[in-house]
């Protein structure tokens, strides 16, 4: 049974939506829980298809240009210790991760 609330409406609309995108997972923008990376715009001829100045999940886009640079052929002893090079972008949130030991492969 639902209970109307002393302005007329239910208690049930009262409430936010779980659609309603500020009530779920609501993170203030300047502290995302995980690791973002953005291209800074001179480094943008260097990344096709990678919008500059627009916040990505760092290790989604890194994900992304390893699978770039192993479709484009590039020997696995040729791969970069770190994808996501700190000149050309910018990280916020998460932890950073840093480069880790070359993994036998």
């Amino acid at each position: 049974m639902r209970m109307a609330d002393n302005r007329g409406m239910d208690r049930a609309s009262a409430m936010a939506s779980p659609s309603d995108p500020v009530t779920i997972n609501a993170v203030p923008p300047s502290v995302p829980s995980i690791r973002e990376a953005k291209l800074r715009p001179e480094f943008t001829e260097r990344y096709a298809g990678i919008e500059p100045d627009v916040w990505f999940s760092a290790a989604g886009l890194a994900e992304q240009l390893i699978t770039q640079l192993l479709r484009d052929g590039v020997p696995d002893q040729d791969l970069p210790q770190r994808v996501l090079d700190p000149a050309h972008f910018e990280f916020r949130g998460g932890e950073a991760g840093g480069a880790r030991p070359a993994s036998p492969r």
